[in-house]
């Protein structure tokens, strides 16, 4: 019996071998997944409601009264409203230029923009792993195609392109120009807090002036960014800190998910709205129990063993490059309270580097894990029995990069490998 298992072990890996290696049957599998992107993209690409337009909304409003856009925001929270600018400065400013386009072409330039510099940022990844395999380029394009979080960052004009570019613009430099590096993360989390756990995947002893060059970039970014908006303790005390709340927003829909919600609804029982296909939103529950107090525990202790454990791994690995720094951009997911299927896209840069890492290593296990993962993340959260079905793959691929955090420890400058 051990002997059957061994041999059909053997077979199994040696038929995923294979697979990995047969260029033309990946490139097809490209194809024909981006061709199923586009079928599936095209019919709901900057809907309506799409986020951008109250972006540009909100740039016409930094050009004609700045300062009452945070005021504005709390009496807004204040009253109980939470679909509010949240916006640190640095974003006003740009949807400001974009803003002084004609008509909604304004609209449609910054969706381009931040499309292009989402490839920008794939182009930049790529060059980082492309030498650890002869097919590791198009299995690249193949899980970047099949990650729905990416195409959702797009369609709805968020800024997730211009966060990865300069975040993997920091990878890319983090050896040979650590300032410059920092720089371009200073001025991620300058736009979006969360790239600032990047100061975390270095080694403070010998990556220094990253970390200085990250610090004073955002706050002085920040600082003078905060000028035409008025006092930046009124966005702080607020704006910002009330709106941190994961349960801030009263019933949440499948398409929010975090941490905490997926306790919420597995141990708290808290119900969410789905959509039918009638276009009817109802509510559902997963569980009959209701451990709410529970569910608050368990979320703070996983938010707080994946803080330790992303410390952990880049310790592990000797802060190794850019797997550290991919590690701590991934916490960008997994620790905010509530997050929309857009804000899974900080997972992109760990996925791939951890999935040629295990390429490189023939560990087809782990692969079979992540591309579990990289599997519910394809399909909508809507369409599963659980949303937080998107949680669990995201902790899965976290877990699976500090568990091998070790496997980077060689690698001392470059790219992964």
């Amino acid at each position: 019996m051990a002997v059957g298992q061994s041999t059909f072990t053997q077979r199994l890996t040696t038929a995923g071998a294979n697979t990995l290696s047969d260029r033309r049957l990946l490139w097809a599998l490209v194809a024909v997944f981006a061709l199923r992107r586009l079928i599936a993209e095209v019919p709901v690409f900057m809907p309506p409601g799409a986020d951008v337009f109250p972006f540009i909304y909100d740039g016409h409003r930094a050009l004609t009264n700045p300062d009452a856009i945070y005021a504005e925001s709390a009496a807004l929270i204040a009253r109980g409203f939470v679909f509010i600018t949240l916006y640190p400065p640095p974003q006003l400013l740009i949807a400001a230029v974009y803003a002084l386009a004609p008509g909604s072409s304004g609209a449609y330039l910054w969706v381009a923009t931040n499309a292009l510099a989402a490839i920008a940022a794939l182009v930049l990844l790529l060059r980082l792993i492309k030498k650890i395999h002869a097919a590791a380029t198009p299995i690249f394009w193949l899980v970047t195609v099949c990650f729905t979080p990416l195409f959702e960052d797009i369609r709805l004009g968020q800024r997730g392109g211009l966060l990865m570019l300069l975040s993997v613009g920091a990878m890319s430099l983090i050896f040979a120009r650590p300032a410059t590096a920092g720089v371009l993360a200073g001025l991620a989390t300058s736009l979006k807090f969360y790239p600032g756990a990047m100061v975390f995947a270095v080694d403070p002893r010998k990556t220094w002036t990253f970390i200085a060059s990250l610090i004073a970039t955002a706050g002085i970014t920040l600082g003078v960014s905060f000028i035409p908006f008025g006092s930046p303790f009124l966005y702080l005390f607020d704006v910002l800190l009330p709106s941190l709340g994961w349960a801030r927003s009263g019933p949440h829909d499948c398409f929010q998910n975090s941490t905490p919600l997926l306790f919420a609804r597995v141990v708290g029982g808290e119900s969410f709205g789905v959509i039918d296909q009638s276009g009817t939103w109802r509510q559902a529950t997963f569980v009959p129990w209701h451990f709410e107090a529970l569910a608050g525990g368990l979320a703070y202790l996983t938010i707080g063993v994946v803080f330790l454990a992303a410390i952990w791994a880049v310790w592990r690995s000797g802060a190794a490059q850019p797997y550290s720094l991919a590690l701590c951009f991934s916490l960008g997911t997994l620790l905010p309270g509530e997050v929309f299927t857009y804000q899974f896209l900080p997972m992109l840069p760990l996925l791939v580097i951890v999935f040629m890492k295990a390429l490189e290593r023939r560990e087809f296990g782990t692969m079979l894990i992540l591309g579990l993962a990289q599997w519910i993340l394809l399909i909508s959260p809507c369409a599963l029995p659980l949303p937080s079905l998107w949680t669990v793959a995201a902790l899965a691929i976290f877990a699976v990069s500090v568990w091998h955090a070790r496997s980077f420890r060689s690698v001392t400058a470059g790219p992964v490998g």
